[in-house]
């Protein structure tokens, strides 16, 4: 399993980070794409419960919501939110009528998906659009890659005591405050590698970073804890196969679309 995640990391690392680096319609097609594939493999946790929310729906939600965080145009967020709650509420009421035995799950279903993967996927995006973002991006992504991998191994050498016995009994205590040492640290070092490229007066200082990626670290951990608490309803062990030894694609971007949000927020906050 650990040579297997290390393929795949060495694999994936430099690929992501030229589509970063990229920037435009290619890292706007790899979100968008990582987002879509996360969709189908929340569907099939969904029927893995029982559930069947309105596919058909799900995945026009995700881009449309995703769409409104990254122009930050609140008039066709709030469109689309009330798009998707009206269509979800209406289909699922028809099912209903038609013979569906637990339209509440499958509602839920539909409206939770495109909220998690929209809202917080779009953050994605609006981070690479924002002043300086190519930088912060390279600075926020590869800290929360290095905090997971962190604490992956120190939670294999070192870990004892367990963080959460029932939704990811693997997870550590020790392997986390390793996350917490070691993001930071790499995104510090990262932003100071920066310097000679960002312009005079940049928000993307070393100290900035080590503040963010900290932030990061800490908070990420919830977005992997709640794909856990899905698998585990659903009673599979990853949400797909298509990363060698890490799983589905939820499996990966978990922590990224928290990190996105509250890097985001982050950056703005200091900005003024």
């Amino acid at each position: 399993m650990l040579r297997q995640r290390l393929i795949t990391a060495i694999i994936l690392a430099p690929t992501l980070t030229y589509l970063i680096y990229a920037g435009g319609w290619w890292y706007g097609a790899l979100v968008v794409t990582l987002l879509s594939i996360g969709t189908w493999e929340f569907i099939r946790l969904a029927h893995g419960s029982g559930v069947v929310p309105a596919r058909w729906l799900m995945l026009p939600g995700v881009w449309a919501l995703a769409g409104g965080v990254l122009w930050q145009s609140g008039e066709w967020l709030g469109l689309a939110i009330a798009a998707l709650l009206v269509s979800a509420t209406a289909w699922h009421a028809w099912q209903y009528e038609h013979g569906a035995a637990d339209p509440l799950q499958g509602w839920a279903v539909t409206i939770a998906a495109p909220l998690y993967l929209g809202v917080l996927g779009g953050y994605l995006l609006a981070l690479r659009a924002l002043p300086d973002g190519l930088w912060w991006t390279l600075t926020i992504l590869p800290a929360v890659w290095v905090a997971d991998g962190g604490a992956y191994m120190v939670g294999r050498l070192a870990g004892k005591h367990k963080l959460s016995v029932r939704l990811s009994p693997n997870k550590t205590w020790e392997g986390l405050v390793g996350g917490l040492v070691l993001g930071p640290l790499f995104g510090a070092l990262l932003a100071a590698l920066w310097e000679f490229k960002v312009p005079a007066g940049s928000l993307l200082t070393w100290q900035h970073a080590l503040q963010v990626s900290f932030l990061v670290a800490l908070v990420s951990p919830v977005g992997d804890l709640g794909i856990s608490m899905l698998k585990r309803q659903a009673l599979v062990k990853d949400t797909g196969s298509l990363f060698m030894g890490h799983g589905g694609v939820l499996d990966r971007i978990d922590s990224w679309l928290v990190a996105g949000v509250v890097g985001y927020m982050y950056i703005t906050a200091i900005g003024g």
